[in-house]
This record gives C-alpha cells, sequence and structure tokens, in this order.
C-alpha cells in the first residue's frame, strides 16, 4: 500500500487529485492540507510514503518546505504538483529534495505512473520537462520567453517596481508579509533573476511593466 498526502492550497485541485488516485490499487490517500504548517504539524505523527507538493502555498513557499521535510524526514519521497513549468522552479525543487516534478495538467496515467516510478525509489520528470533542461544544460535559451504571472503576482510586481517595501505591499494589498515575500521569491525564480534590480529591469524588458 503507497500511502499517500496531497498538499495544495486549492480545494478543487485537491478534490480532483484525490478522485483520480482513490481508485488505483494500493493508492491510499491519508490525508488532505492546504497550508504548509499544518502539513508539518501533522508529519511529526503521521508520514506518507509519497507526498504530492503544490510550489505556491498561502504560508510557507513549496521550495523551502520541501527543503525542510527532506531534511527532518527524508524517508518522505516528495513530487512537486504544480503550475509552474520554468526551469528555475523545477531545479531548485530537485535541490531540495524532491523526486519529481509534474505539472497540474497532466494526465491520471502519469501521475500514477510517476508516484509508481518515485515510491521505488527513482525520479521522476515527465518529457516535456527534461527537454527543457536539456536545452538549459545547453545554454538555449528564447529571449521572447515572457513567463507567465498570475494576477497577484502581477499586482506585486507593480508594487515593487514602485519602490514599495514588503510591508507597504502588504497593507496595500491586504495579504500577510510572508504571502508578499512567497510572491517576490516566485517573481524572482519565474524571471531568473537573483535580485530586484534584476527582476525590475526584465520585467521592463518583456513589457510586462
Amino acid at each position: 500500500m503507497i500511502n499517500i498526502i496531497i498538499t495544495d492550497d486549492h480545494v478543487m485541485v485537491t478534490k480532483g487529485l484525490k478522485s483520480m488516485l482513490e481508485t488505483i490499487d494500493n493508492f491510499n490517500i491519508i490525508n488532505i492540507f492546504h497550508t504548509g504548517q499544518v502539513l508539518l504539524d501533522t508529519l511529526e505523527t503521521t508520514k506518507p510514503d509519497i507526498l504530492l507538493l503544490d510550489i505556491n502555498l498561502p504560508d510557507i513557499s513549496g521550495l523551502d518546505l520541501c527543503k525542510t521535510i527532506n531534511k527532518q524526514y527524508p524517508e518522505i519521497k516528495i513530487i512537486a504538483l504544480t503550475n509552474y513549468n520554468e526551469i528555475s522552479f523545477v531545479k531548485n525543487m530537485m535541490r531540495n529534495g524532491a523526486k519529481g516534478y509534474l505539472l497540474k495538467n497532466t494526465s491520471q496515467d502519469e501521475l500514477v505512473k510517476a508516484i509508481q516510478i518515485v515510491y521505488n525509489g527513482e525520479n521522476y520528470l515527465p518529457s516535456s520537462i527534461k527537454d527543457k533542461l536539456l536545452e538549459d544544460s545547453f545554454g538555449v535559451k528564447s529571449n521572447s520567453f515572457i513567463p507567465k504571472l498570475t494576477r497577484r503576482e502581477k499586482e506585486v510586481l507593480e508594487k515593487i517596481a514602485e519602490e514599495l517595501t514588503n510591508q507597504e505591499i502588504a497593507d496595500t494589498l491586504f495579504i500577510s508579509i510572508k504571502t508578499v515575500e512567497s510572491h517576490r521569491n516566485n517573481l524572482l525564480q519565474k524571471f531568473e533573476v537573483r535580485n530586484t534590480a534584476g527582476l525590475i529591469k526584465e520585467a521592463y524588458t518583456k513589457g510586462l511593466l
């Protein structure tokens, strides 16, 4: 029996994943969480074989969460399940201990296959991600690439360009400072830059500001 925990802040996503997986023989969905902290608290007593983990959580970045869980509970095999197809996210999740990386539009067959492969001790990446990693390893990068931003990420980006601090952005958008920090980190990853100056420069270059 493969025990699975799903962590994603979208209820409809978790319901869909549960319905996809609970019909599979030897798959057991033991819990579903919508925040990182509740997941961490639960792992002290309940540990799955497989953790399906979203990157964009409301309280803790999935990147940081993956690293923490891998350090504290290395026996748990983590598969990132996200909308982010940027190579920087793939690399960082794998560096932080993830054993697989899937996009949320994956088919049921591929999801099941990935879980089984990772459970058996191997890593899993879909062919589209492998192709991107191969291109990246050879330095092939399209200058016309424009990252896909969520509505909230666009709002945060605009406030960063206005030189607002994280606290000021949080107050203006009525969100927590942790959420602002998470969005800022995701923006750096998506634009593949290291700091705010690089972020603003790239955003202007790509016509997003």
